[in-house]
C-alpha cells in the first residue's frame, strides 16, 4: 500500500505549486498499518498452576499480536518556509493469534491474547527537505500519549483440563509515546495531494494486571514496551 501511494505521489501530474510551508493550513486523513520491531509481552517464569510444574517462556510482541488497522486525522500548520506543525488523532486496532507459550506437566500451554485498540494523541514538527514544487519530502519528530484498552488471556493445557478465560494480562494504559516520521507527498491540484509515510515509534510497558498469583509465574507480565514501524498512505486537503 504504501509503495503504491509512493509511486502515484511521484508520478501523478500536478495542477500546481505551492510557494513553501509559510502560512499553510491542511487536514490529512491516513490509512495505515504497521510491523512490530522489537518488544515482549510474556517474560520468562518458573512456578506450578494447580500443583503442576509450570514454565513460560519468553514471548515477542510480533509472535502474538499484528496491526491490523491504523487510521489517523491530522490539522498541520506551516510556520516557516521549511517546517510545519501538526496534531494527529489516531485510532489503532491490533489482533492477536493463539501461541504455545511454555508447557504445564510437560504438555504445551496455549495462550491467546484478545484483540485490542488504542487512541493515539501525538503532536510534532516536520522538516521539508523540497517545500516548493509540487512533490515534498519530509521528516518529523513526534511524542503524544497513547491511551491503550485492556488486554486479556486465554490460557489453556487440554492434556491436564486446564482452562483460564479471559483473565485480565494488561490493565487499561495511558503511556508516552515518541519516535520519527519520513515522508513523500504530491499535489494533484492547489488543495489537495497525496502521499505516503513511514515511521518509528517507542512505547513503554503496559501496567501489569495481578495474574496467576501464588503460581511463582507472577511476574509473566511485568513487560510490553515495544517499537513500532507504522507506515500509511494519506490524503491532504488544504484551505
Amino acid at each position: 500500500m504504501i509503495a503504491v501511494a509512493a509511486l502515484v505521489a511521484v508520478l501523478w501530474p500536478s495542477a500546481g505549486s505551492a510557494q513553501g510551508m509559510e502560512n499553510t493550513r491542511s487536514i490529512s486523513f491516513a490509512v495505515g498499518t504497521g510491523l512490530t520491531l522489537g518488544g515482549n509481552v510474556i517474560t520468562e517464569a518458573v512456578g506450578s498452576i494447580n500443583g503442576t510444574p509450570a514454565v513460560f517462556v519468553e514471548q515477542g510482541y510480533g509472535n502474538h499480536f499484528s496491526d491490523a488497522l491504523r487510521l489517523r486525522v491530522t490539522g498541520n500548520w506551516g510556520l516557516d518556509f521549511t517546517k510545519e506543525a501538526f496534531v494527529t488523532f489516531a485510532y489503532n486496532k491490533m489482533n492477536a493469534t493463539e501461541r504455545i507459550t511454555g508447557s504445564v506437566g510437560g504438555y504445551p500451554l496455549y495462550s491467546r491474547f484478545s484483540n485490542t485498540s488504542a487512541l493515539d494523541l501525538e503532536g510534532g514538527l516536520r522538516y521539508y527537505f523540497l517545500p516548493e514544487g509540487p512533490t515534498r519530502t519530509y521528516v518529523a519528530g513526534v511524542a503524544g500519549i497513547r491511551f491503550q484498552d485492556r488486554v486479556a488471556v486465554t490460557i489453556r493445557v487440554p492434556e491436564v483440563g486446564l482452562g483460564l478465560d479471559d483473565l485480565t494480562y494488561f490493565e487499561d494504559s495511558t503511556l508516552f509515546i515518541f519516535g520519527g516520521d519520513a515522508g513523500i507527498s504530491r499535489d494533484l491540484s492547489d488543495t489537495i495531494a497525496i502521499g505516503a509515510e513511514i515511521g518509528l515509534r517507542y512505547q513503554p510497558k503496559f501496567s501489569p494486571a495481578p495474574v496467576l498469583s501464588g503460581t511463582g509465574l507472577e511476574g509473566i507480565n511485568d513487560t510490553g514496551s515495544r517499537v513500532g514501524l507504522p507506515f500509511s498512505a494519506f490524503l491532504i486537503w488544504r484551505f
